[in-house]
């Protein structure tokens, strides 16, 4: 568990009669407290963690996120959690998907549902063929984060403010005027592509309105590419309503393999400008992180993320495979 997401009850700590914080007790079995024992380690774990960072925080001022990079040497960090599209590592299942969704949206040949588990990397998939598409010219490329809409109206006018298209208060009159701007979008040779994140939480009546869309078409070609990118709620949603699975092409994106798994860690590492290890035993601590994070890429940075914290308290550069498993238990994931 991440310090920032830690809820700990304050008033399980023991005080004296002028409410002053008494010290603790090194052995958890002896607390007095409330909570549960589990909430004693937890709480105990992060005071000794803290106390480690007090000696680098005095000599070299606040721990930060500047502090973590100045220590390794890095020229940003390398485990952050945004979907920056530099950091995205092309495994052989992200390259077949932005391949595929590049040749669906450079032939106008249909639209795509792509799904997976939490923390599988989608999003950042997702940016990264925003960037892509949105170097050549001929593409219009919108990103839309699903917003949990239930009409298909509110829907639409949300998705013609995205394109610059004007809305009317008729929903009929709101298609018309979509359907005019994809006919002028197609007689001037741009290729509109729609990219929805979070598409989960579209319910029937908004995924009645992507089916629709689907029907702006010539003889021969798409006049929308349509994207939708989401959990794997997504995928079952859509097999439930076959007229428009029928229509559409699935990626199902899966969590990566042990090899993977290391060679991201080495990709963002260079990315962030280190050539180096973090690890003293390699493959022990890989196949730990693996056992905990079960491939998802979202868990293992996020544990690297706190791992950098420990060891720069600690004033080491590399970490052990107990280290590993002991911040991915104190993250809650399990092996």
């Amino acid at each position: 568990m991440a310090y920032s997401e830690m809820s700990i009850d304050i008033d399980c700590l023991p005080e004296d009669q002028n409410h002053r914080l008494l010290p603790l007790p090194t052995d958890v079995s002896s607390c007095n407290f409330d909570a549960d024992e589990q909430k004693c380690q937890q709480l105990l774990m992060l005071l000794d963690k803290l106390m480690g960072l007090c000696p680098y925080c005095f000599n070299n001022g606040l721990m930060d996120i500047d502090a973590i990079i100045k220590y390794f040497g890095f020229n940003e960090h390398p485990f952050i959690t945004t979907p920056d599209p530099r950091f995205l590592y092309f495994s052989s299942q992200v390259k077949e998907a932005l391949a595929k969704c590049e040749f669906m949206a450079r032939d106008r040949i249909g639209p795509i549902y792509m799904y997976g588990p939490i923390g599988s990397g989608k999003t950042s998939l997702v940016r990264r063929l925003q960037e892509k598409l949105s170097q050549d010219p001929r593409y219009n490329v919108k990103l839309l984060i699903s917003p949990n809409l239930k009409s298909s109206n509110a829907f639409l006018r949300l998705i013609l403010e995205t394109f610059d298209v004007k809305t009317e208060r008729s929903y009929t009159a709101s298609l018309n005027n979509f359907e005019k701007f994809l006919v002028q979008q197609y007689q001037d040779g741009k290729v509109p592509v729609l990219l929805i994140d979070e598409a989960q939480y579209m319910n029937r009546d908004t995924l009645k309105l992507i089916h629709y869309l689907l029907n702006f078409e010539t003889n021969t070609t798409k006049l929308l590419q349509i994207v939708l990118v989401g959990q794997e709620e997504l995928g079952t949603k859509i097999i439930q309503y076959r007229e428009l699975a029928s229509r559409m092409f699935p990626i199902a994106i899966n969590a990566m393999s042990l090899d993977d798994l290391k060679d991201m860690i080495s990709f963002r590492l260079i990315v962030a400008g280190h050539n180096g290890a973090i690890f003293e035993n390699i493959d022990e601590a890989y196949k730990t992180l693996y056992a905990y994070t079960k491939g998802l890429p979202r868990d293992a940075i996020k544990v690297c993320f706190e791992l950098l914290i420990e060891l720069a308290a600690q004033g080491n550069k590399q970490a052990t495979a107990k280290q590993v498993e002991e911040i991915a238990k104190g993250q809650n994931l399990r092996n």
